[in-house]
């Protein structure tokens, strides 16, 4: 059985984290989550069982660029283990903690086999 439940969001920089909020409310995205993020404006907007992260960068080279996509999972430390043991590149080299949602989320990094970011990420309970 996978530890991973699914897609958890897909992450989107942009250069103007106001024109994005309300680009994506035009077209029916509800922001249901913004955080700051050492001065970075962080907004998670949800569309049926899209989710999408975006930020505001000022080193978003190119419009429209998709940053990362991140899968879903309830068991962090375990899904490290396995990524660690199947041998994919790792960005972070261990488990990454930000102060998003109610209790935090619990994150890692890696390079997929197309040398896309792949995150994992566990939204945590307590």
């Amino acid at each position: 059985m996978s530890v991973f439940k699914g897609v958890s969001h897909v992450g989107i920089p942009t250069d103007n984290f106001a024109k994005s909020v309300r680009d994506y409310k035009k077209i029916g995205f509800e922001l249901i989550n913004q955080e700051d993020n050492n001065g970075s404006q962080t907004g998670f907007f949800q569309l049926g069982n899209l989710m999408l992260e975006v930020w505001e960068t000022t080193i978003n080279p190119v419009n429209g660029a998709i940053n990362h996509y991140a899968l879903d999972t309830d068991d962090v430390a375990t899904a490290f283990a396995q990524i660690k043991a199947a041998g994919f590149k790792l960005i972070d080299q261990q488990i990454m903690h930000l102060p998003f949602w109610e209790h935090g989320i619990s994150y890692f990094n890696f390079y997929g086999p197309n040398h896309e970011v792949i995150e994992v990420c566990q939204r945590n309970k307590k």
